[in-house]
């Protein structure tokens, strides 16, 4: 046993000490993980949404005024929404066809004129084609303030009729009614909160934490691979032999050192999410460490078999990355599985990064640390067929 630990330590301080390895186990993940879920879903994930919109105000009256300030005054869409109120309605247009605002809504310069004879106002909505979603909800806060201000309107309107009716004079009426005074309300519907069981939202910098360290992983068996290789090219194995250490401590000991390289790497980009992006893992982290540490083993298996494949260090650079890259696109790394065809089913059951990443990102959405059993089971069945495999080429050579 002495002599199988002493073997993998030495692999895992030949690898450690080698700088090109140590940026690709470590560097690059990292790397990527910031650049992909910066560009595509922001470093950390913000609890407000910040959706550029604005106000044209051109009313030639005071209506317009208070109609957009009572719209900006409402705290639920501060928290969604940078509301500005503009008055050039040409300049906001071209804005929003440039992208740079999400939606606007203007109001015509007839605003006031014709809420005080009671006539139909129309009110218009301007809608960046390219934020359907953000927009429509702008939209939608457009018709219920409009709808909100109508129902006043109607109110007003009818309660002057009928005083008009009775006799009572027009400034009578105008302390009755308000007068001209339409103060708009968007609080008339009242929203009951309550709380529902729902998956944990997983950010894009957590996808990319949890799919670039289920690839990178993987890379770890490459390196473990070409110290075999060379030591076999430089007979450093051939002597070894000829020692009092017999083949089975020599493998196991190369082996755990393949191990030990990818669970230390996991453990790193584990912690190392955590602390610089403020990755959420989930609330199983026993869970998660059992799944890295089972992706590990099926690393070890996958380099055993590359290094029985590979001749030399050369080949080996050649079929590893292209190998690792294969399992890493199919198993959702780069795109998530569930958007690839359903003819890649079959590859990606043998892929290890799929299993890891899955269950990854189950832990993360707050599912139980029991749901990860099956897919882990699945990692070391990997490991050990590729392991075996590496083990009886080996046993000819």
């Amino acid at each position: 046993m002495a002599k199988l630990l002493h073997i993998a330590a030495k692999d895992f301080k030949i690898v450690a000490r080698d700088k090109a390895a140590f940026l690709i186990l470590l560097g690059m993940p990292l790397a990527l993980i910031f650049i992909l879920g910066s560009a595509l879903g922001g470093v950390g994930e913000s609890e407000s949404v910040d959706i550029a919109v604005a106000i044209v105000d051109v009313d030639e009256g005071s209506s317009g005024a208070d109609f957009a300030e009572r719209i900006t005054e409402v705290e639920d869409l501060q928290a969604l929404f940078n509301m500005e109120v503009r008055s050039d309605a040409e300049a906001v247009r071209a804005e929003v066809e440039r992208g740079d605002l999400t939606a606007a809504l203007v109001l015509p310069s007839d605003f006031s004129e014709r809420l005080d004879a009671g006539e139909p106002v129309t009110l218009e909505v301007l809608q960046d084609p390219g934020s359907e979603i953000a927009a429509g909800i702008w939209s939608g806060v457009a018709r219920a303030a409009a709808a909100n201000l109508s129902a006043g309107q109607v109110i007003r309107v009818t309660v002057a009729d009928a005083l008009a009716g009775a006799g009572v004079p027009a400034g009578a009426q105008d302390e009755q009614t308000g007068g001209h005074d339409h103060e708009i309300e968007l609080d008339a519907v009242v929203v009951e909160e309550a709380e529902v069981d729902t998956d944990t939202r997983v950010g894009m910098i957590d996808f990319y934490a949890a799919g670039q360290t289920a690839m990178f992983l993987l890379f770890g068996s490459m390196f473990g691979a070409f110290t075999f290789v060379k030591e076999r090219r430089e007979q450093t194995l051939a002597r070894a032999l000829t020692t009092p250490t017999s083949k089975f401590q020599i493998v196991g000991g190369k082996s755990l050192g393949i191990l030990g390289v990818a669970a230390g790497q996991f453990l790193v980009l584990y912690i190392g999410t955590m602390l610089i992006f403020r990755v959420d893992w989930g609330n199983a982290p026993a869970a998660t460490v059992v799944v890295g540490i089972a992706e590990a083993w099926a690393a070890t298996g996958l380099g055993m078999a590359l290094a029985a494949l590979g001749k030399t260090e050369r080949s080996i650079g050649g079929i590893g990355p292209a190998v690792i890259m294969l399992f890493g696109a199919v198993g959702g790394s780069m795109i998530p599985a569930e958007f690839m065809p359903a003819w890649m089913a079959p590859i990606q059951s043998v892929s290890p990064s799929y299993w890891a990443l899955e269950s990854f990102l189950g832990l993360m959405r707050g599912e139980a640390a029991s749901t990860v059993i099956g897919p882990v089971a699945i990692l070391l069945g990997i490991g050990a067929a590729l392991y075996a495999f590496g083990v009886w080429r080996l046993r000819y050579e």
